[in-house]
């Protein structure tokens, strides 16, 4: 127990110490991408020898846990430390998924969406086939379709809905997202479309209602 006490508030000793060495830089996507200074790389190396005792050298395990962590600061809405978790889990598998798609998701909400759209690009490559992670990145460029007015990446939204349509037709949020972009550009009957198919669903009851109620001001339900 003393020394699990002790790795802790080493850990946290450690996290203060890169929070100053990093400044604003800490809550940038992988801390900015920008070259590090001296006071940086020395927090980074104790950082790491710290995850690898506490994690017997398995990076992969330590940044599942430190993305895992981004995602709950998330959640509750605090971006600032969600991506400061991020980057550690970036820092310690570049190649999580999961790190790299809640940079996107926090550059997403910040409306960064040139940034948000990289990052998800990139995470794409490591994400393999998790389904959720295809819903929301098809989701961030049908947003950024509808906010930047981008034909192209409409196209690209569109597609990617319909094949997530046919590999997972009860997957609530996809449809749901393809009617909300359906309704950005007023194409007010195939968003009713797609709310019937989700209706459908086993998850029906987390439909968005205000967004239903929007829907209904512009064109009555269809019979």
């Amino acid at each position: 127990m003393r020394k699990l006490i002790v790795l802790l508030i080493s850990f946290s000793v450690l996290v203060s110490l890169a929070a100053a060495a990093y400044g604003q830089s800490n809550l940038l996507p992988k801390y900015g991408s920008t070259p590090k200074n001296a006071a940086q790389l020395k927090a980074d190396r104790e950082f790491l020898a710290m995850m690898d005792q506490r994690y017997g050298g398995d990076r992969k395990k330590a940044a599942e846990d430190a993305a895992r962590r981004g995602w709950q600061h998330f959640q509750q809405g605090d971006t600032d430390t969600s991506m400061k978790r991020f980057n550690q889990a970036w820092l310690l598998d570049h190649k999580n998924a999961s790190a790299l798609w809640g940079m996107a998701s926090v550059q997403g909400s910040a409306g960064k969406m040139k940034t948000c759209l990289e990052l998800f690009s990139e995470a794409e490559l490591y994400a393999g086939g998790d389904i959720d992670f295809a819903v929301d990145h098809a989701r961030a460029i049908g947003f950024a379709a509808v906010a930047t007015r981008d034909e192209k990446l409409l196209q690209d939204a569109f597609k990617r809905y319909e094949t997530l349509y046919q590999k997972a037709p009860q997957h609530l949020l996809n449809l749901q997202n393809w009617a909300i972009v359906l309704y950005s550009v007023g194409r007010y009957a195939e968003a009713w479309q797609k709310i019937k198919l989700a209706e459908q669903t086993p998850r029906s009851g987390e439909l968005d209602k205000r967004f239903i109620a929007d829907l209904q001001s512009r064109m009555p339900r269809p019979k």
